[in-house]
């Protein structure tokens, strides 16, 4: 983009500070435009803190400190704790604050509904749904959490596939054993050494054997194979390079079973349930066969499985904001442009708001360049972070590509006069006044959460002095 003089007379919002969100802020700010951030959170780093387990710290920490500088600008005006369709009414924002253009580049945070009618009713008892199972796990241990809680039980099922399944089980059964060698062996590992090592690694550093734990291991239910899990993309279209990406595949989730202890059960999806005195006691499957990669259930072919409790890990979707058009689960987009909002003229979308994708971890292994040695190293974190930062650049190119047309757009609509412009000061102001935000570097400074690595360290230093 050319800096134009008449950029520092628009004023955008954008929606979402996370990935999209602070890299078209930070375009945008670059080239004189007048930026306004709003983020729904305190903190504007979406899954890079909530979505990512917090065994990630170093990864998560770089990514954030990426995220800081981009908003961190002169131009741009975070305004934190503020969710659009809730707080302020979409329609509001775009008819009568005075903004030239509105950039949603919201996350995906809904999870995708559990596919058993009625099921809904065990929610937040016997049913758990994936992004509040990882936030309660990455901010548990904060003094001020105030979210949900939840209790890891013995025979746990988690439904879903792909990595972001495998991170729920891992959490499932890192939490178990982490509290009965503690309970039964006074031993005291901290989730950290068991995540690197291993469950299997651990307990034989102890010489200890899984079945004195008295642990119903966890178990992951799937609705195709091991070999069709999308944890490695093959290389071409061609019959055997699909083939190799298939046996990879298989060989990763061998590796995890065989790592964290934890059952497989493939080709089944979920039909009903058992309760007994309002609470779930089994959940029913059905058999499954793939024919030509589509799923066929086999007729009368069901099985229960007792469970006290169960996760749904089978994806997420971006929240439906009112005023706007939806087909299903995705934004509703002008023609076939990729970034035009239908039913408006100057509202764009990027990111996961327009490809309705949700969760870091469902994608995290479609890049090309997982390979056998990610496999054998049980997904380093060097590995996961080169992935990931590519993954993040390709998003950013989109989002540069996104903007450079939106920018030449935005150039050509009307400039709001002062009155207006004064307008969103004052509004963002108000905001700001009642959260007693004063810079963004301040508010973050004073909002960050405590980390559960460095409380640990805290720990381990004071029990050493």
């Amino acid at each position: 983009m050319i800096e134009n003089g008449t950029f520092k007379k628009h004023y955008i919002a954008v929606i979402g500070g996370s990935i999209s969100g602070s890299e078209a802020a930070s375009l945008l700010a670059k080239n004189g435009f007048r930026v306004v951030v709003f983020e729904m959170n305190k903190l504007p780093y979406g899954k890079i803190e909530d979505g990512l387990p917090n065994w990630h710290f170093k990864l998560r920490d770089r990514q954030i400190e990426e995220i800081d500088k981009k908003l961190n600008h002169p131009n741009i005006r975070f305004v934190p704790n503020t969710k659009i369709g809730d707080d302020i009414d979409f329609l509001d924002l775009v008819n009568n604050w005075g903004f030239s253009a509105i950039i949603l580049a919201n996350g995906a945070w809904v999870d995708r509904k559990f596919p058993v009618k009625n099921m809904e009713r065990f929610r937040d008892r016997e049913l758990i749904y994936q992004n509040s199972l990882i936030n309660w796990f990455n901010h548990k241990h904060e003094r001020n959490y105030l979210g949900k809680n939840y209790f890891i039980k013995n025979n746990t099922v988690v439904v879903g596939g792909g990595l972001a399944s495998l991170d729920v089980v891992k959490i499932v059964m890192i939490e178990l054993v982490k509290k009965q060698l503690y309970l039964k062996k006074g031993i005291d590992v901290d989730l950290f050494t068991i995540e690197k090592k291993g469950i299997d690694s651990v307990l034989k550093e102890y010489n200890i054997d899984f079945e004195e734990l008295n642990i119903g291991k966890a178990k992951l239910v799937y609705r195709r194979t091991a070999r069709e899990m999308p944890l490695k993309s093959s290389n071409s279209d061609s019959l055997e390079s699909i083939e190799a990406a298939k046996k990879v595949s298989e060989k990763l989730l061998n590796k995890y079973v065989e790592k964290y202890l934890f059952e497989f059960i493939p080709l089944s999806i979920p039909y009903g349930f058992t309760e007994e005195n309002d609470k779930l006691t089994d959940v029913i499957f059905q058999k499954v066969k793939l024919n030509n990669h589509k799923i066929v259930p086999i007729e009368n072919n069901f099985f229960e499985i007792k469970t006290n409790l169960l996760i749904s890990s089978i994806g997420s979707i971006p929240e439906q904001i009112s005023g706007l058009e939806y087909e299903y689960s995705s934004l509703k987009m002008k023609g076939n442009g990729d970034y035009h909002v239908a039913g408006f003229d100057n509202v764009f979308a990027i990111g996961n708001a327009v490809t309705g994708r949700g969760n870091i971890q469902e994608s995290k292994l479609h890049g090309k360049h997982m390979t056998e040695v990610i496999i054998d190293k049980h997904l380093t974190e060097d590995k996961f972070e080169e992935w990931l930062i590519n993954h993040n650049n390709q998003i950013k190119a989109k989002v540069k590509e996104q903007l450079a047309s939106i920018v030449l757009e935005v150039n050509d609509f009307k400039i709001q006069p002062k009155s207006i412009i004064q307008q969103i000061l004052n509004k963002t102001s108000q905001i700001h006044k009642a959260q007693r935000y004063t810079t963004y570097k301040d508010w973050v400074k004073k909002n960050i959460p405590i980390r559960l690595e460095e409380t640990l360290k805290n720990t381990y230093s004071c029990k050493h002095l």
